[in-house]
């Protein structure tokens, strides 16, 4: 019994060290009605991104690389609610297309002896077509984290999920497409 004590408690600890091999990835809009867009909408969020690497951890010599399952979703959720929340509805029967392309979406950490940083960026393009015409913009974002130490996985998630949010914030307040919207 004395040695099963020690053994438990060791693969107790190793268990909660291992943090699991992808990322979190769920952003949520948060910012209200910021707008008003009067439209009837269809979205849809396509990942053109050349891979599915989210994350990607330097650390000397050592790449590591993690994906994040479901991101089209998780942006459409996003993207739904804001655009909801701001007035449009949202609708598969509607003859507007509101496609939002995701051209890129990763962080990349670099880990050094006594600090990390973190550089996240991600650049969406959205297209309206609307009746024989298209509205075309990109928009993008980066953030910067650092610290000391190794970095903390869920803060670059959290670093991830802000920016996300901040550019669909963006998308929605965006003059010009709430123009193209309603016109």
């Amino acid at each position: 019994m004395k040695k099963l004590l020690p053994l438990c408690l060791l693969a107790a600890l190793t268990a909660c060290s291992n943090q699991p091999n992808q990322l979190i990835f769920n952003p949520v809009y948060q910012g209200g009605k910021i707008s008003n867009i009067s439209a009837n909408v269809s979205t849809s969020v396509i990942d053109l991104r050349g891979d599915n690497v989210t994350l990607k951890i330097i650390e000397s010599d050592k790449i590591k690389t993690l994906a994040s399952p479901g991101i089209t979703d998780s942006v459409k959720s996003t993207l739904d609610s804001a655009l909801s929340r701001n007035g449009a509805n949202i609708s598969n029967l509607s003859t507007t297309r509101f496609e939002l392309d995701i051209h890129k979406l990763q962080a990349v950490v670099t880990e050094k002896m006594m600090s990390h940083s973190s550089n996240a960026t991600i650049e969406f393009g959205v297209r309206v077509v609307k009746n024989a015409s298209t509205f075309n913009k990109i928009y993008q974002g980066n953030a910067t984290i650092e610290g000391p130490l190794r970095h903390d996985r869920a803060k670059i998630e959290g670093q991830l999920n802000k920016l996300t949010e901040q550019i669909i914030t963006r998308i929605v307040s965006d003059p010009e497409l709430i123009a193209y919207l309603e016109g």
